[in-house]
């Protein structure tokens, strides 16, 4: 069977390309096209010396490969920290295996001839453009299967951030949801509300407010706080509805500051209103509480 190189070089730019916008999708790292064509040119290249060089054994070996595809993610995605750009590495290899996997299925499926040779596969097709463009089609359906079945646990996974309430001289840290469906506001001063389980942030409050809290719904008029003027000023009731609730009422508080850790950057917010749960907010107490995504914004 005869191998056009220049034919077998384009292909492997477009594939190489797709195999790029793939992992850019998920992984959430930004590339120019500029620099995917590049770093596609440099996979092609590489295809192209494998074949007619055989005698260089390095570039056949596990080391060669993942040293390429190193090579191919820091051109298309430079300048990231190392977290993301292991991630964006990570998504490269499974973006790799997903295409990889769709080319050998389909080749199998359409009973075609499959031989390997100096590291590829190759097929008998009378059309490789064919199998090229399926290959593509059934590879981005399998990447949008994918992410449409996990995005919801990944999108969780990237989204629980290390938060700190500060109040009266004490802070306590906690792990806190970003949830894009949080848009409670304090209907006085407009302020972004949080909401946290009260165990994790008992010791911040006088006895009184934690008794008042853990007993809401029979001591909704009765606040024992010995009068204390500056706790009596930091209490707020924040209306909310649900579903199965309306005209609803959340208990809550204004701290000194909340403070938001999220990967290397650092949100601080003194115009915050914490209100209170006295269930848990994650069923594998994954996070102890939830913040709206304006506190994060920058």
């Amino acid at each position: 069977m005869s191998v056009y190189i220049d034919i077998l070089f384009l292909q492997n730019i477009v594939v190489n390309y797709g195999i790029l916008s793939v992992t850019e999708k998920l992984s959430g790292r930004y590339s120019t096209t500029l620099r995917k064509l590049i770093s596609s040119a440099v996979g092609a290249v590489y295809l192209i010396v494998m074949l007619l060089c055989p005698r260089i054994n390095t570039l056949y070996t596990v080391g060669g490969k993942v040293m390429l595809s190193i090579l191919m993610a820091a051109i298309a995605f430079p300048g990231q920290k190392l977290k993301s750009w292991l991630k964006a590495l990570l998504s490269f290899y499974i973006s790799t295996f997903i295409f990889a996997g769709a080319g050998y299925a389909l080749m199998s499926i359409l009973n075609q001839g499959i031989y390997f040779k100096n590291g590829e596969f190759y097929t008998g097709m009378k059309s490789d453009g064919l199998l090229l463009v399926l290959t593509l089609l059934t590879g981005f359906l399998l990447v949008r299967a994918f992410t449409d079945i996990f995005r919801k646990r990944i999108e969780k996974e990237s989204y629980i951030v290390k938060t700190y309430i500060s109040l009266g001289g004490r802070t306590v840290c906690l792990q806190a949801l970003i949830d894009t469906g949080n848009s409670l506001t304090d209907p006085v001063s407009q302020c972004p509300v949080m909401i946290a389980e009260l165990e994790s942030i008992k010791e911040l409050l006088p006895e009184g407010m934690v008794k008042w809290l853990e007993n809401w719904t029979q001591m909704r008029g009765t606040l024992d706080l010995n009068d204390d003027s500056e706790w009596m000023r930091r209490i707020r009731l924040i209306p909310f509805n649900a579903i199965g609730t309306l005209n609803g009422m959340l208990p809550g508080f204004k701290p000194d500051s909340v403070c938001v850790e999220q990967e290397e950057l650092y949100f601080e917010r003194t115009q915050v209103v914490v209100c209170i749960s006295r269930n848990r907010l994650s069923s594998g107490e994954r996070y102890k509480a939830i913040i709206s995504p304006e506190m994060v914004a920058v």
